[in-house]
């Protein structure tokens, strides 16, 4: 049985698109024949403290979803670049420290961001001598230079780029969440294509069989509250990148005959800037509750009528997780972002889409999502056949299945091939 070391510091129990993505692909890796191991920090994410019941400055070892979990210690904090940054840096370093206790790997995936996770995957891969992908969900530091929060040409912007570019040379081979993402590294590091051909698009993805109307429940039903819709719904992290403010001030703008109410359900850097705008502006339209469980999410897209997913800009390579949630609840999306997760909403297609930026835009979707039943229930079959036939975690898993197989198939530098077991 060959075995697969998952390198990450998100992991559930948190909340969020790569602790979804990993687990479910791990689950799914494992019918598949495969042993999965996690190396992970301890559960702090998106709160930046250390989660109840866990230690803080030790290692535990767990079992989710069947795979082997060691987590180890870490600086929490989800405020400020200079304390993310020490928090992703004190991963990398307890990562590499406590990683030879985990069971001799064939293959490693290693996931970015954090692009610093990368060198405990690299160097965890020259230990056990195998192979190791490295997959990126974001293009780091790119994506924190087109946000304002690195200079582009500022000393860390130009020492992440060039960490950035030296882990992908090293690398046996490189995942991206999205085309956007897999041809900008393929364009920088041409080697990586020709001959190797070890680049691969490995999207985010769904298990559509949990999700539809018929999971709403009545706690669900509870939690966005009885008050006239229709509900449009935002389930996710609430920070910077979503963009929520202009979200709101649309909200706000509405006529009073547009039907229509926001639900925000979340936590994270912008939640209590949010909440006091709510209350301070009396932007009655909108509810903010809690971050809930997520294994209560499908319920709650059940509720809905409507999935709002934000980006606060367009981000190169950037496909939020949300959209593919939404799709295989059947509910048309709201999209407020271009790119790639743009093309991939009108290719169903299963919403509207709305440029960053574009308030009246927004106000004109609302209104059409809001006062058109028959264009709802459209966009939210198209968003469902979508789920089904292309963003499955069983397909998503298949083709990431062929790759690492592939890898532990080929070659080492001795010219014998790798061992498996």
């Amino acid at each position: 049985m060959a075995k697969l070391l998952i390198v990450t510091p998100y992991f559930p129990p948190e909340m969020g698109a790569p602790q979804a993505r990993l687990s479910e692909l791990g689950a799914r890796l494992l019918e598949l024949g495969w042993q999965v191991e996690v190396l992970t920090a301890l559960p702090n994410y998106p709160t930046g403290a250390i989660f109840p019941g866990y230690p803080r400055f030790r290692t535990r070892r767990e079992t989710i979803a069947g795979m082997a979990t060691l987590r180890v210690p870490v600086y929490p904090s989800n405020r400020g670049f200079v304390r993310r940054l020490a928090s992703y840096l004190s991963f990398t370093a307890s990562a590499t420290a406590h990683g030879m206790r985990c069971a001799r790997p064939d293959v490693i995936l290693c996931e970015s961001p954090p692009l610093f996770a990368g060198l405990a995957g690299l160097i965890l891969a020259r230990r056990f001598r195998c192979p190791w992908v490295f997959n990126i969900s974001d293009l780091w530091p790119r994506s924190a230079v087109e946000m304002g929060v690195l200079s582009p040409r500022g000393l860390p912007a130009r020492l992440a780029g060039g960490l950035e570019q030296w882990l992908y040379r090293r690398s046996d081979a490189v995942t991206g969440q999205s085309e956007e993402i897999v041809a900008d590294i393929a364009d920088r590091i041409p080697e990586l294509v020709t001959p190797k051909d070890m680049t691969r698009v490995i999207t985010n993805g769904v298990e559509p069989s949990r999700f539809g109307p018929e999971h709403a429940d009545d706690e669900a039903r509870a939690l966005v509250g009885n008050a006239p819709g229709p509900i449009f719904l935002f389930a996710g992290l609430l920070g910077l990148a979503q963009g929520l403010d202009e979200v709101l001030d649309a909200v706000r703008a509405l006529p009073a005959d547009v039907p229509g109410r926001l639900v925000l359900v979340g936590d994270g850097p912008m939640r209590d800037h949010l909440a006091a705008r709510i209350d301070s502006e009396r932007i009655d339209r909108v509810m903010l509750i809690p971050a809930q469980p997520r294994e209560r999410v499908p319920a709650l897209l059940a509720c809905a009528d409507v999935a709002l997913v934000s980006l606060g800009r367009t981000l190169r390579g950037a496909v939020p997780s949300k959209i593919y949630e939404a799709m295989a609840a059947s509910l048309p999306i709201l999209l407020v972002a271009g790119g790639e997760a743009a093309k991939r909403v009108g290719r169903a297609p299963c919403g509207i889409t709305v440029e960053p930026g574009r308030a009246d835009a927004l106000t004109d979707a609302w209104t059409r999502l809001a006062t058109d039943h028959s264009l709802r229930q459209r966009l939210g079959l198209a968003g469902r056949q979508e789920a089904e036939s292309r963003y499955s975690r069983a397909a998503v898993a298949a083709e990431l299945d062929g790759l690492l197989r592939q890898l532990v198939a080929a070659p080492t530098e001795d010219g014998s091939a790798a061992p498996v077991g």
